[in-house]
């Protein structure tokens, strides 16, 4: 080909394509004008327009603000993927993934888990009314199906205490655990002040001993009592009434609870313990009342998680889709012991004896481990963690490394 040929040939492709691309930006530009077109094949469109409520661009006919007409990578021929096209417009809602706590699917972009994206009868697009949309995903269970509800629950109001998409307190609340309350229930009243004892409660935590959904206890107090607190006994622990501070502790700290669980107090003496500076028994327990076994202020993993943020954050990664049984129904205390270890990571026995335990055959036939297989990295014996991150892995078996080739390679450098 000569250079003239190959001038007129090049030239020829650049007109082509201007053309080509010309007539895609007038197709566009006429979908906007043209939604009979869009009817035509999409009947079931038409009678979400007879809807009550109804996306602004949806009401507008402009179907291409959403979709791209010819071709796109995503599914039903949007134009992004749906959380980032949602906020295209939405920049209000950017702001929000800046606050501590986020609800899932808003973590996760799956607006269209709650909201449906053209239109719905029911208000801010919802694919479903009040407390019936969220018990798609909260099972209606524990504290909900208790003989007493909280009155938001029984009328089906999750959004009076909690925000639906992000919030900077626990639990998505609107307000802290000590504000939150208060807006509807006064403390100064006569019969709240007779039934805390006429002890000062402004400003402590009401959830320290009331749920907030429901109880089979009178005034949602939760199920399980610590001793002092169902006997009424609250001078056990406090310096009580006529004190210059009532609700004040009687002892310094963990010293308050060891004076009666003086087992608990030489679990914290073992080599690993896990009272620290800062750290007290109530980061954990509740000292007056809980739904949780041991008086935990919370379910144990996300008890757990509130101090162990690089282990929350490992298990909040989509991509570290492999996490032991145990991790995935948060059952933490299975392995590591709450109060104190003589055993690395907390364990109740040294690393291999805690996974032999339940792993009875990998005792029998494994890799070599134990303190004659040592590691050339960190110069200590092969356990079972070498290898496995059991909180959460990417990999097949929570494995550390793809096992084909990197983990292998981290110690057989030779090979």
């Amino acid at each position: 080909m000569t250079d003239r040929t190959y001038m007129c040939y090049s030239v020829f492709v650049v007109a082509f394509l201007l053309c080509v691309i010309g007539v895609c930006e007038t197709n566009a530009r006429d979908v906007d004008v043209s939604f009979k077109t869009c009817l035509e094949c999409h009947p079931d469109v038409q009678k979400e327009m007879a809807q009550e409520g109804t996306h602004e661009p949806f009401k507008k006919l402009e179907c291409a603000s959403c979709h791209n007409p010819h071709a796109t990578k995503y599914e039903d021929l949007v134009k992004e993927e749906t959380g980032k096209l949602c906020k295209g417009c939405h920049q209000s809602e950017k702001g929000l993934m800046a606050r501590k706590y986020s609800h899932g699917p808003f973590e996760k972009e799956e607006c269209l888990a709650c909201h449906r994206p053209h239109a719905s009868e029911n208000r801010m697009l919802l694919t479903a009314k009040g407390e019936q949309l969220c018990f798609d995903c909260h099972a209606k269970e524990g504290s909900f199906s208790k003989k007493n509800k909280h009155d938001p629950v029984k009328k089906g109001r999750c959004l009076s205490c909690h925000s639906p998409h992000t919030s900077d307190h626990e639990a998505l609340a609107k307000k802290g655990r000590d504000e939150l309350c208060v807006t509807c229930h006064s403390i100064k009243n006569k019969k709240t002040q007779k039934s805390h004892l006429d002890y000062p409660v402004e400003g402590t935590e009401c959830m320290s001993c009331h749920s907030p959904h429901g109880s089979d206890r009178n005034a949602l107090v939760k199920e399980t009592l610590h001793k002092p607190f169902a006997q009424k006994k609250c001078m056990t622990c406090h310096n009580g009434l006529g004190a210059q501070d009532p609700l004040g502790l009687k002892g310094k700290g963990a010293g308050t609870c060891f004076a009666c669980h003086a087992s608990t107090e030489e679990d914290f003496r073992k080599i690993n313990s896990h009272i620290v500076e800062g750290v007290f028994c109530v980061n954990c327990h509740s000292p007056h009342a809980s739904d949780e076994s041991h008086l935990k202020r919370g379910k144990e993993r996300k008890t757990c998680c509130r101090c162990h943020e690089d282990t929350k954050g490992r298990l909040k990664e989509k991509k570290n889709q492999h996490k032991h049984p145990l991790v995935k129904e948060g059952k933490c205390s299975s392995c590591h012991r709450p109060h104190g270890s003589n055993f690395r990571f907390f364990f109740g026995a040294d690393e291999i004896a805690t996974c032999t335990k339940c792993h009875e055959r990998h005792a029998k036939f494994t890799h070599p481990i134990g303190e004659e297989a040592v590691d050339p990295r960190s110069k200590r014996g092969i356990s079972c963690i070498t290898c496995h991150n059991l909180m959460a892995s990417q990999y097949d078996f929570s494995l550390r490394l793809d096992r084909k080739k990197a983990l292998c390679l981290q110690c057989h450098k030779g090979y």
